[in-house]
This record gives structure tokens, C-alpha cells and sequence, in this order.
């Protein structure tokens, strides 16, 4: 009784045994007919040792615009002016860069023979925008400055600025206007955009001695002579 117990149980065992392994081989392999036979289940079958696996369909790659960033293969900055002329006035003064002054204003220079070019803005020969150039028109130390004379500039005057590079650019004025300082238009007269253009600024109209300042500014804009 007790060896067929233990034979029984050893019997189970193998019995056991035998269907784990054949568990494990049939998720290894197809299983077979009786007669010997492999029974295929289609084209979802698992892939086998030996199969090549079917090559995947090329991906479409989308076009992607490129623009190198090394420094020597972009475009150079125009020169800034060095000098600007008109001669039809007798202006001929230099220029030189300046930003913005403590009160956020265009920094303008106390010598009367500098005038300012706005740093931050076009230059001369830039594809686009106005560079803007500004003096003072007078002081209580040199008086009349050449800025001045810009009140008789007349539809056509030439001006002719010079850049630091030598380049020298001719432009011929196209209006005059004298604004209320609080009335100019300051985006257009910095516009960095739209036709290449010259822009020159000084103060005029009517004194204010109260103040000791002007209260209008005078906007000549000259364009590009081909």
C-alpha cells in the first residue's frame, strides 16, 4: 500500500512533470498531428529561428531648412557713418555712434561739430530702415550749430554721408516737417523696417524761454539716390 502510494505519487510527478514541459514546448514550437504532421496557424505565426525578418518601409524624411551658424558665413553689419555733408548748407560734420541717455532719450553730443548716429538702428546701407542721425541746433556756448541750416533743406538737397569703411552714400531729401515734440512719430522716424531711408533730427519751431527748450523738433528724411 505505501509503495503504491509512493509509485502513485511518483507517477503524478511525471505526469505533472510531463505537462509543464510540454507547456514550455508549445510556447517554443508548432505543435503536431498524430500523424507527425506541423499544424501552421497562418501568417500570424511567431517568427522562427532562421526567419529573415521582412525589410521595413523607408520613412519619408520632411524637408528641414538649414542655415549655418559660423560666424564668417554670415552676412557682414554695414559700417557705421562717419561723416555726413551737405553741401548745398554748408553742413559737414562728423558722426559718431551713441544709444540712449539717462532719461531714455537719443544721446546727442555737447561738441557742435559731432553729430549722432542711433547705434541700435540701421546704418547706412543697411537692405531696410532709417538711420537716424541727430544734433543739437544751438547752444548758449557756440550758438547757431550746423543743424541749424537743415530748415532750408528743400525737396532734392543732396546729403552724403561717408562710413567708416570710406563708402560714401548719397541721399536727396524728400520732405521737411516741423512736429510738436509731442506729436513726432518716433516709431517711424526709428523704423527698422520698410524702405532704406535717412532720417535727420534736430530741435525747432518755437522757444520756449521759460523753459529754455525748444517745443517742436525738426524731421528731415532723405532717401537713397541709385
Amino acid at each position: 500500500m505505501g509503495r503504491t502510494a509512493v509509485a502513485a505519487g511518483v507517477f503524478g510527478s511525471l505526469v505533472a512533470a510531463s505537462a509543464v514541459l510540454g507547456l514550455m514546448v508549445a510556447c517554443t514550437a508548432a505543435p503536431e498531428r498524430i500523424d507527425g504532421a506541423r499544424i501552421t496557424a497562418g501568417p500570424t505565426d511567431a517568427p522562427r529561428p532562421g526567419d529573415v525578418a521582412p525589410a521595413a518601409s523607408p520613412v519619408a524624411v520632411p524637408h528641414i531648412p538649414r542655415r549655418s551658424a559660423a560666424l564668417d558665413e554670415q552676412p557682414a553689419s554695414p559700417a557705421p557713418p562717419a561723416r555726413l555733408e551737405v553741401a548745398a548748407l554748408g553742413i559737414d560734420v562728423v558722426v559718431r555712434p551713441a544709444g540712449l541717455d539717462a532719461q531714455g532719450r537719443m544721446a546727442l553730443f555737447d561738441d557742435p561739430a559731432v553729430a549722432a548716429w542711433y547705434r541700435w538702428g540701421p546704418a547706412p546701407g543697411s537692405a531696410a530702415g532709417s538711420t537716424v542721425i541727430a544734433a543739437h541746433v544751438d547752444s548758449l556756448t557756440y550758438d547757431l550749430l550746423p543743424f541749424a541750416r537743415l530748415r532750408d533743406a528743400a525737396p532734392g538737397t543732396e546729403v552724403v554721408v561717408t562710413d567708416a569703411a570710406g563708402a560714401r552714400r548719397a541721399y536727396a531729401v524728400q520732405s521737411l516737417e516741423v512736429i510738436e515734440k509731442a506729436e513726432v512719430d518716433w516709431n517711424v522716424a526709428f523704423d527698422r523696417a520698410g524702405p532704406p531711408r535717412l532720417t535727420l533730427v534736430t530741435c525747432g519751431g518755437e522757444f520756449d524761454t521759460e523753459n529754455r527748450r525748444y517745443l517742436s523738433n525738426l524731421v528731415v528724411t532723405a532717401t537713397p539716390i541709385d
